[in-house]
């Protein structure tokens, strides 16, 4: 029986183990994943948990197989630099977004669940890929911090090349204001008491989480002291007074709140008689000549 070339042989024992290497990646992916479920219940830590594990292991098993390939000593030191320095000229992008990568994983700047915008992109993080972000996209076309359904993919190296904005990490909410104009012979401090009471009946349910989460914030960062309670603040403008509700939400909610709060506030301005809500008007005081057509 004739023998195959020891050539053949080698080719076959590491198509071999290089496909025991590909089932071991994938058997440990599935391990480390169950292991995760098991332990981490946040379902945000889990997913971004599950991406750091996921694109380590894959790693390392390209990094085994290129070892089955190529061998260990001096040719495999040659040939990772002789590859290494090809993908860098020719595969820039990629480089810059695998570091981006890195600088996101090591920065802590955004983990999977986050609220976003990274340059003109904002939603709530997917995935966090070795090259590239998934994101769902919210905004656009709609007015407010609402999905608009698309699935917006962003490379890596965008956090180096654009500011990230982070809505959630830190501190779930936000300050949000709305602005009423009334007129001058409105009893505007009756107005001001009344948004103020909305104010504070929509914020009661999370002000101490929230204030308690900022006190945390202020602890780890320089910042200065601030308040989550409801606030009033009044411009006087040459047509009406503004009234300027400011507060706290859920970075998620804000929309919705917001929504609710306008509905309750215009309810109660309409049944006081002595509270107008201002708007525009113009004055129509002639029209020129019309000449005939000659």
């Amino acid at each position: 029986m004739p023998q195959l070339p020891d050539t053949y042989i080698s080719v076959i024992f590491k198509l071999t183990f290089s496909l025991i290497t590909v089932i071991l990646t994938a058997v440990a992916n599935r391990v480390a994943v169950n292991m995760l479920r098991v332990r981490v219940k946040d379902p945000a830590h889990l997913h971004t948990l599950h991406m750091l594990v996921r694109n380590t292991i894959v790693l390392a098993g390209c990094i085994i197989i290129l070892f089955i390939w190529l061998g260990v000593g001096s040719n495999f030191t040659v040939a990772m630099g002789i590859l290494g320095a090809g993908i860098a000229f020719a595969s820039q992008e990629v480089i810059g977004s695998f570091a981006g990568y890195l600088n996101i994983v090591t920065g802590s700047m955004f983990r999977i669940g986050d609220r976003v915008r990274i340059g003109d992109v904002v939603g709530d993080v997917l995935d966090i890929g070795m090259l590239r972000t998934t994101v769902m996209e919210i905004g656009e076309w709609v007015k407010a911090d609402q999905y608009t359904g698309r699935i917006v993919t962003v490379a890596n190296r965008m956090v180096f090349a654009a500011p990230v904005f982070n809505y959630t990490q830190h501190w779930r909410y936000l300050w949000d204001e709305i602005m009423i104009p009334v007129t001058y012979t409105s009893d505007w401090k009756r107005a001001g008491e009344i948004m103020l009471e909305h104010g504070r009946e929509y914020t009661a349910d999370f002000q101490a989480q929230a204030q308690d989460e900022l006190q945390a914030l202020m602890k780890a960062y320089p910042l200065h002291e601030t308040m989550v309670e409801p606030s009033l603040y009044i411009v006087m403008t040459d047509n009406w007074i503004e009234m300027t509700l400011r507060y706290v939400v859920d970075a998620r909610e804000r929309r919705k709140v917001k929504g609710e709060l306008h509905l309750e506030l215009l309810r109660h301005f309409e049944s006081k008689v002595d509270v107008t809500v201002a708007s525009a008007t113009f004055e129509i005081v002639g029209f020129p000549p019309l000449r005939e057509a000659k």
